[in-house]
């Protein structure tokens, strides 16, 4: 497959990793997307593109025979959790479950310290982390006193559409109004660029980031305060940080924890697989 193609052929592709469009606006993004796609496969000559396509559908062809065959041995495409719809609530209630160490796991802070470690936050053994989800809109939040320490997690898993102002919202709510007491006009300053404070743009797609208007400040606010988000969003995958998190911390588990480890296997392969 040459460099062209792969690019001019690009939005066909993430068509077969999301299933179902969630707005009207993404349904039509990328079905624009998709018709500038079939203009640029023109320029190429039929014969090449044809015989790229040819190939393309011998190897899904092959593994579709592999992934069938492992299946029958070892039921690698059965997942209960296929079963039931699982939407942006649900997905943020279990990673929050996960995190919270007073969970009922079992596993103490075996996977926040996981999870704030792929963040460089020195996690210590007398914290007291208050982790919540689905509360005052805000999808996942993590805070801590002492240090204090407040990551936000905005949760797109359903490829909903970003609110306006959403994220800048969230940092004046958890980030700003929390510290103003004690640092006054330098509280900006102060909490930017601090690795105690962040902002998670939790995405199941590379293409699906934070619009501007959703890290703009909102009309109403002090004009003195900056015009977007000063934190920058960290972007993470579900099938990248997420998997990743997941897969270290559940090595971590006692042998026989044959239950949780399973769990976090079929919730591995939601995203994987």
């Amino acid at each position: 497959m040459t460099e062209q193609q792969i690019e001019i052929l690009s939005p066909i592709f993430k068509s077969l990793s999301v299933q179902k469009m969630k707005t009207e606006t993404e349904q039509t993004k990328f079905n624009s997307e998709l018709l500038a796609s079939l203009e640029k496969i023109s320029s190429i000559k039929a014969s090449e593109t044809l015989a790229f396509i040819d190939n393309v559908i011998a190897d899904y062809q092959l593994a579709d025979k592999k992934i069938k065959q492992k299946n029958k041995t070892q039921s690698v495409l059965f997942n209960p959790l296929t079963f039931f719809p699982i939407g942006e609530t649900m997905h943020s209630f279990l990673i929050a479950n996960l995190i919270d160490p007073n969970a009922s796991h079992g596993q103490g802070n075996l996977f926040l310290k996981s999870f704030l470690k792929l963040l460089d936050i020195e996690v210590f053994e007398n914290d007291n982390w208050i982790v919540t989800a689905e509360t005052g809109r805000i999808d996942v939040l993590l805070r801590r006193h002492h240090p204090h320490t407040v990551v936000v997690i905005e949760n797109k898993s359903n490829y909903a559409s970003d609110q306006e102002n959403q994220l800048y919202r969230y940092w004046f709510q958890e980030i700003y109004l929390p510290n103003q007491k004690k640092f006054g006009d330098k509280t900006v300053e102060q909490t930017t660029n601090n690795k105690n404070y962040q902002v998670i743009y939790l995405t199941p797609a590379d293409w699906k980031l934070p619009s501007e208007h959703t890290m703009k400040r909102p009309h109403g606010y002090d004009v003195t305060l900056p015009d977007r988000i000063p934190i920058e969003p960290k972007i993470w995958l579900f099938n990248k940080q997420i998997v990743h998190w997941l897969a270290e911390a559940s090595q971590q588990l006692h042998e026989e924890n044959h239950r949780l480890r399973e769990y976090i296997k079929q919730y591995i392969e939601l995203w994987t697989l």
